[in-house]
Order: structure tokens, then C-alpha cells, then sequence
């Protein structure tokens, strides 16, 4: 006789595996999101150049003994000088001349033609000074402006005093009265200036000595 089924027994199973279909593991079991996919930004394609390298302007370091150009100033006013030396020569034999066609006092004459051919050798003295190879000066230069500047006005107004009689005289006080306006100009110059110490520099960096310093 066949047993009835006790009361709360399970019926018999089959284990896993066994029948028509398989054991499937519950949905979501081993499943794993796809892998996320990142995208590009959309905009204009940058360009990274090269960085090129800055160079800073450097201003070029001048060595002892260098020298710059002599100015063209300077040059003009070895040339002035040299003018006014001759200028002042000639006027002083004038001045001989005028005096020994007057009938005056032959001396007077002699006194006033010395004291003008000085500035004459004043200025070739300040040209001169102007080309020194080593230690170049405007000083002789500059008095020699001075001088012959308050001659030739002196000059100038007895010319105008007697009218047409002397006008070349009258012209030619007032040529050189320019040209020693000028040189004056010239002399004080900041480029003048600024050479005639260079030159100095340098000279003393050769060993030059001044006379004065000996």
C-alpha cells in the first residue's frame, strides 16, 4: 500500500539542471553598463604655436678707450677759426696801408695792427688747440671768438659812422662778425662737448699725459 503524503512534506523536486530547460540566473545578475563614451567639445581647433624666445634690448656697452665719431660741429670749427686767423692777418696790414695812405701817425698804426693781428694768432692758436691728437679744447677757440668779435664791431660801427665811403669795410666787419657768432655757437655744442671728454678718456687710458699735469 502506497503511503499518503505526510501533512506538510514538499513534493519531490527534480535538481537543478535536470529537465527540458537549464537553470537561467536571475535578470541583472553579471551585467555590466557599457562603458561611457566621452565625447569631443565642439568649437574652433586651437593652435598652440611655439613660444619663440624674448630677446631684451640691451643698449651696447661701450669699452675704456672707445671713441664715436668727431662730430662735424667740431670740424667746422677748426675751419672758422682758421678763417678768422687770416681774416684778422689781412685786416691788421690794412690797417698799416690805411694809415701810411692817410699821412696819420705811422705808430698808431703799428700799435693798432699788432693788437689786431694778436687775435689773428689767437684763433690759429684755437684751431689748432681744436685738432690736439690727444686732450682737444674749445677754450682758446671760444676767447678768440670773444675778442675778435668786439674788434670787428668796434670796426663795424666806425665803418657805418662814415657811410658809402667805406662800405666794403662796412661788409666785411660784418662777414667775420657772423663767422665769429657762429664759431661761438659751435663751440658750446653738447656733441662738442661731449666728444672733447671722450677724447679725453680715451687719451688717458693710453697713457697720454697733459702738460699741465707733468
Amino acid at each position: 500500500m502506497t503511503q499518503p503524503p505526510q501533512w506538510g512534506a514538499q513534493p519531490h523536486q527534480p535538481p537543478p539542471g535536470h529537465g527540458h530547460q537549464a537553470h537561467q540566473p536571475p535578470p541583472g545578475y553579471g551585467h555590466q553598463p557599457p562603458p561611457q563614451q566621452h565625447w569631443p567639445q565642439q568649437g574652433p581647433p586651437q593652435q598652440h604655436w611655439p613660444q619663440q624666445p624674448q630677446y631684451q634690448h640691451q643698449p651696447p656697452q661701450q669699452q675704456p678707450g672707445w671713441l664715436p665719431p668727431k662730430p662735424s660741429q667740431l670740424t667746422l670749427l677748426a675751419v672758422l677759426n682758421w678763417i678768422l686767423a687770416v681774416a684778422m692777418l689781412a685786416f691788421a696790414a690794412f690797417v698799416i696801408v690805411s694809415f701810411l695812405v692817410s699821412g696819420g701817425t705811422l705808430f698808431v698804426g703799428i700799435l693798432l695792427a699788432l693788437v689786431v693781428a694778436g687775435f689773428g694768432v689767437l684763433n690759429a692758436l684755437g684751431a689748432m688747440s681744436i685738432n690736439h691728437p690727444h686732450f682737444p679744447n674749445t677754450t682758446a677757440s671760444q676767447m678768440a671768438g670773444v675778442f675778435t668779435g668786439l674788434v670787428l664791431l668796434v670796426a663795424l660801427i666806425r665803418s657805418a659812422r662814415r657811410g658809402v665811403a667805406e662800405l666794403l669795410p662796412s661788409l666785411g666787419s660784418a662777414a667775420l662778425l657772423a663767422v665769429c657768432v657762429l664759431s661761438l655757437v659751435l663751440a658750446t655744442r653738447p656733441a662738442v662737448k661731449q666728444w672733447i671728454v671722450a677724447k679725453h678718456q680715451q687719451s688717458l687710458s693710453h697713457g697720454h699725459v697733459p702738460r699741465n699735469r707733468r
